[in-house]
């Protein structure tokens, strides 16, 4: 699977003079740096970069030393001793964002290929005393639409007060607008999309001859190279209307603009369907249009409408076939219990339960199997899902028994009911700890969740007795909720001068209506990091601790697929999705910092990021945003990590809005690393204790020393290093500064059919075979909720 970086529609970008025209010298020093360089190939000018993670980026490519001036002169004279001394970055100038990649993490590229011309539109500005260049741009306070001349008004929030500018734009391409500043040297770009398309027609009106009717058709065509198909089709019915004698020259281009959108509403229902909103994708089959469009796609249409027609037609056939086998037993006792599971089935069974009975109805007609037999593959595929049925109905009602057991067990704090608990489940006859690790993914949820009305931002209190302090977290779900749907997700940092609810609104909201995290599905919660009153990012263990008891406890009130959980943060959020992202690796898939700014534990903990994926994003003119976050970027980017920096030209402090389309893209990409066999962490804080499947405990307290210097009090960092390997052999090396050590295992970390060996700080510690320990998973997963990372078997050394 490949994501573009812009939208589908538009193939290229226009080229231009890109060393020669830079704002600012730093990437005319970079880029003759970098020529310096024997490179294999010529990355220099107009194509595309694929990366390794199925990324492409297109724009303007330029092979560059470092992310700013000081640290380029410094890679320059590096020796062998570098990872990749030789132009190590790839910065992607697209005329809005320049997007900084690792050399490393590209597949492939092409820097000859054919780009087709793309509608641009000139708007001449008035400009005058332009001699003050803005340095830093903060906040808006206000932002006025741009009138039909292309010129609007933006206030700035500063130390003086509210500051006025004016703006107008000069180029209008189909995916940015080149907005300059009319009384300051202030060159920006925004997308296009990103204007109302009401005022975009105003500005592009403006800019033709409307009684030409070769410019309206530009207009036209720059609509569809915009992926703005609805007006595109309008402009070309109103040339039609107007020219009558151009229908015939324009007709390619509406069979064309036909196929594009209705491949846009395919894309659209597929998307539906993927986050299990079935409602709203039949919906749209209905209306989906047939007329002149391709028949490749409405044989995708037909295939989606007879799968849905299969899967109702499935479920009132699995129904209709319980009950009658249910009738053909004759013993009242499990036919009591078979009427009670029935309900259970009856209430939940829908498109996306329905697979767990495909072995059932595979076979319910099969004459070679009893009544019991069938009965027992369709209510043990219930518990365990299809590839896990049998044909024993004794041991099939037991694996009722045993969920109940098990979510008894889940929900209980009391230790000495607990152990009797698990007491009776190892004696339930084909009940082990592999069938309940089986179960597992398809249990209820252990915690209840809150009864909502509707699909609005609300609030939940983390309930765990043994909370060190009180923490609370908000959420927003998809449309179409289902606890059978499995839901990647978002933990949305906010900044500190906005709510937790406008944070879940940005990702989720849109117009008061469904916005990108509801329609693509994903579950969001912002967990409130911060103290009352609050302004900064300190680092501090409450945070960490907010966040990471937030995950656990929403992972057992809601379907969370744990591969695909997101840390992301505007702001203050920015700085602390930095931090705890590389605290805890192994928590999340990819982290997104927006406008954030890393810290002096990030200059230690860079390295413990190496398998998660980062996509941060920032301003030009954002205080000192780019220099200050390159002394760890950059680093991360010299070894290859997985990392995209984007980088607004001419842009301050904002929220960045207009690239959550691509966000959304890039996650679809990205799944957490879940079983490492090599685990190389450093170690500031007791707090930052576990990774993956290790963790260390009682570590010296001299980590962290407080001195004086010129006499200011400054933090003097001693990390020690954590490193656990699984090697050749059966044989685990752990080296740490802790006292107590704890391995979480599983198959797909060890052989357990041959005998483990575990050295300790060289000495061995541990050398006998594995039995799986069914106290020890069910611990494990009431801890941290984690469906999709389980591990059966726990040792602790002292």
């Amino acid at each position: 699977m490949t994501v573009r970086l812009f939208p589908e529609s538009v193939s290229c970008y226009r080229r231009s003079n890109f060393v020669l025209k830079r704002a600012h010298s730093r990437w005319l020093v970079f880029f003759l740096l970098a020529g310096l360089c024997l490179l294999p190939v010529n990355l220099s000018g107009a194509g595309e970069v694929e990366l390794k993670n199925g990324t492409i980026i297109q724009g303007e490519l330029a092979p560059i030393l470092g992310l700013t001036d000081a640290l380029a002169a410094k890679l320059q004279g590096k020796g062998p001793e570098d990872p990749d001394p030789k132009a190590p970055i790839i910065m992607i100038d697209n005329g809005i964002i320049r997007y900084f990649v690792p050399t490393r993490l590209m597949k492939r590229f092409n820097n000859d290929q054919e780009l087709s011309r793309l509608e641009t539109f000139l708007l001449k500005q008035q400009t005058r005393s332009r001699n003050h260049m803005l340095k830093e741009v903060g906040s808006f306070s206000d932002v006025t639409d741009f009138d039909k001349y292309g010129r609007r008004t933006v206030t700035l929030k500063t130390s003086k007060g509210a500051l006025a500018l004016l703006q107008g734009v000069t180029e209008i391409t189909p995916s940015y607008l080149k907005v300059i500043g009319l009384k300051q040297q202030w060159e920006l770009g925004l997308r296009t999309t990103s204007v109302k398309e009401e005022i975009l027609a105003a500005m592009l009106k403006n800019a033709i001859d409307p009684l030409n009717p070769n410019e309206r058709i530009s207009v036209a065509r720059f609509y569809i190279q915009a992926g703005l198909y609805i007006p595109a089709a309008q402009a070309f019915a109103d040339i039609e209307r107007d020219f009558p004698e151009y229908k015939e020259k324009i007709a390619a281009y509406v069979k064309d603009l036909r196929s594009l959108h209705s491949q846009q509403l395919l894309d659209e229902l597929q998307q539906r369907r993927k986050a299990g909103q079935h409602r709203l994708a039949q919906v749209a089959i209905t209306k989906f249009p047939t007329k002149n469009v391709s028949q490749g796609i409405l044989r995708q249409i037909r295939e989606i409408e007879e799968d849905y027609l299969t899967r109702s037609d499935q479920v009132e056939k699995a129904l209709l076939r319980l009950g009658e086998l249910e009738a053909e037993i004759k013993d009242q006792k499990k036919k009591n219990l078979l009427q009670a599971y029935r309900r259970e089935i009856i209430n939940q069974l829908n498109f996306e339960s329905i697979d767990r009975l495909s072995a059932f109805l595979n076979l319910e007609g099969d004459d070679s199997l009893s009544a019991q037999e069938k009965l027992a593959m369709a209510y043990s595929g219930w518990i365990l899902g299809a590839a896990h049925v049998v044909t024993d109905l004794d041991t099939a009602l037991n694996f009722w028994t045993a969920r109940a057991q098990v979510l008894d067990y889940l929900r209980n704090e009391d230790e000495q009911q607990s152990d009797f608990l698990i007491e009776d489940l190892e004696k339930l006859e084909g009940v082990s700890t592999e069938v309940v690790k089986q179960m597992i993914p398809l249990l209820p949820p252990i915690l209840d969740a809150p009864v909502r009305e509707n699909d609005d931002v609300f609030s939940i209190q983390v309930t765990d007795e043994g909370a060190e302090v009180p923490v609370s977290y908000s959420v927003l779900l998809p449309i179409e909720y289902n606890p059978h749907h499995s839901y990647p997700m978002i933990v949305a940092l906010r900044p500190s001068h906005l709510s937790a609810k406008s944070e879940l609104n940005w990702w989720g909201k849109y117009k008061n209506g469904p916005g990108q995290s509801q329609r693509r599905g994903y579950i969001v919660i912002a967990p409130e990091y911060l103290q009352k009153g609050q302004e900064a990012y300190y680092d501090n263990e409450t945070a960490h601790y907010a966040v990471i008891q937030s995950i656990r406890d929403v992972r057992k009130r809601f379907n969370v697929d744990s591969d695909r959980v997101f840390l992301a943060g505007h702001g203050t959020g920015g700085d602390a999705a930095f931090d705890i992202g590389m605290s805890h690796p192994g928590l999340f898939a990819g982290v997104i910092p927006i406008t954030g700014k890393t810290s002096a534990f990030n200059l230690h903990y860079w390295e413990n990021a190496k398998h998660l994926s980062w996509y941060i994003v920032g301003g030009e003119l954002d205080r000192d945003t780019l220099e200050h976050n390159s002394l760890v970027v950059n680093r991360m980017m010299r070894h290859g990590y997985d990392v995209i920096y984007a980088e607004f030209k001419g842009r301050g402090y904002e929220n960045y809005y207009e690239e959550i389309h691509n966000l959304f893209n890039w996650m679809e990409l990205q799944q957490r690393l879940k079983y490492p066999k090599e685990i190389e962490e450093k170690i500031l804080r007791p707090m930052d204790n576990r990774f993956y499947w290790a963790r260390t405990e009682k570590i010296p307290a001299k980590i962290m020393q407080t001195k004086l210097v010129n006499g200011k009090k400054r933090i003097q960092a001693r990390p020690i290093r954590f490193n656990v390997s699984i090697k050749v052999g059966n044989v685990i090396y752990v080296n740490s500064g802790g006292k107590i050590n704890t391995l979480w295992l599983s198959p797909e970390l060890v052989d357990y059919e041959k005998r483990l060996m575990v050295r300790v700080d060289g000495k061995r510690k541990f050398n006998d075979f594995l039995r799986p320990d069914m106290k020890a998973m069910l611990d494990d997963f009431r801890n941290r909720g984690d469906r999709q990372k389980l591990f059966d078997v726990r040792l602790d050394f002292f």
